[in-house]
């Protein structure tokens, strides 16, 4: 009887840790591969629309050879974010809560300004997806999420990072969208590095 409960119980566990693991079951075939060379991909849609996507984002994807929790660590290390992403020229948490933080960050994003001061409150389910908003400043609107998924071995992940700007009626959002096509792909490449020069330091990752 022992055994019979024993050889249930592992059963049952193994079963919750393949339901656990995070797939990004929204990729291709090809896209995995590509992303398992080391491309950044922009991609049509966020993971979580199955339809019609919504134009005004630009969404990314990469593959990190981290696990999830250290690559999260850098995405949420709002304090030094200026030391390893570029464009980010200044960055403070000004008001944290259990899920939740304000952040204030002086960000050079195009326009006539060229540089923005800004407020987001990101909404945070750790290693698993932060949604910020926009929460005040001289821009006109940022939305965005961060999504972690398991890699195709346990010691990778793949991240997705999708953003929208409106900078206003000086910065048209063709313009926007053409320059976030390009600094996107350079901001997970920041974080890629990061969490690379961490794990070498022996983070765990």
């Amino acid at each position: 009887m022992r055994r019979v409960f024993l050889i249930g119980f592992w059963v049952s566990f193994a079963l919750l840790s393949v339901a656990s693991a995070r797939q990004p079951d929204f990729l291709s075939t090809v896209q995995k591969k590509k992303l398992a060379v080391g491309e950044a991909l922009i991609l049509e849609r966020r993971p979580d629309e199955k339809s019609k996507p919504d134009s005004r984002f630009v969404t990314v994807a990469r593959q990190i050879p981290c696990k999830k929790h250290l690559v999260w660590e850098v995405v949420d290390d709002k304090e030094n974010a200026t030391d390893f992403l570029d464009g980010v020229l200044e960055s403070k948490v000004i008001e944290r809560k259990e899920n939740s933080i304000l952040v204030e960050q002086l960000t050079h994003v195009g326009g006539p300004k060229g540089a923005y001061r800004y407020k987001l409150r990101h909404n945070l389910r750790p290693h698993d997806r932060a949604d910020f908003a926009y929460a005040g400043g001289e821009l006109k609107n940022v939305i965005g999420t961060w999504w972690f998924y398991d890699g195709p071995d346990e010691d990778s992940c793949i991240i997705v990072y999708s953003l929208h700007i409106d900078a206003g009626v000086f910065a048209p959002q063709f313009v926007v969208k053409r320059g976030m096509k390009k600094s996107m792909p350079k901001t997970l490449r920041c974080v890629y590095d990061e969490a690379l020069r961490r794990k070498k330091l022996g983070g765990n990752g």
